[in-house]
């Protein structure tokens, strides 16, 4: 998923901390292919996980996980969205593209 790539480092420890509210460190690294010092790291603000890391995370989630991943994602990319459309002062074609896609979406 390419929009991984734009995730806050914060975003990122959010969603290894999801992981861990039903598995242990050692299990989750063991899902993701990484050591327990790995996650500890992530944990810490020592490292971030890697778009590859945030990719199985997502694959190896729960249901009810994906969806507070998705719910991490999108309040991230929002948040950023916001800050650089009010610093740069931006209203232009691509921001009401946004405002139609987003108008668009039915909730169900």
């Amino acid at each position: 998923m390419r929009i991984i790539h734009n995730l806050s480092k914060e975003a990122r420890s959010k969603i290894i901390e999801v992981l861990l509210e039903n598995r242990s460190k050692v299990e989750l690294a063991r899902e993701l292919g990484l050591s327990p010092a790995a996650i500890t790291k992530f944990l810490n603000g020592v490292t971030h996980p890697s778009d590859e890391t945030i990719e199985r995370a997502f694959k190896i989630a729960s249901e009810r996980e994906k969806r507070e991943i998705i719910d991490i994602i999108l309040d991230d990319l929002l948040q950023s969205l916001e800050e650089f459309v009010e610093e740069t002062n931006v209203m232009n074609r691509k921001v009401l593209r946004i405002k139609k896609i987003i108008s668009s979406i039915t909730f169900s």
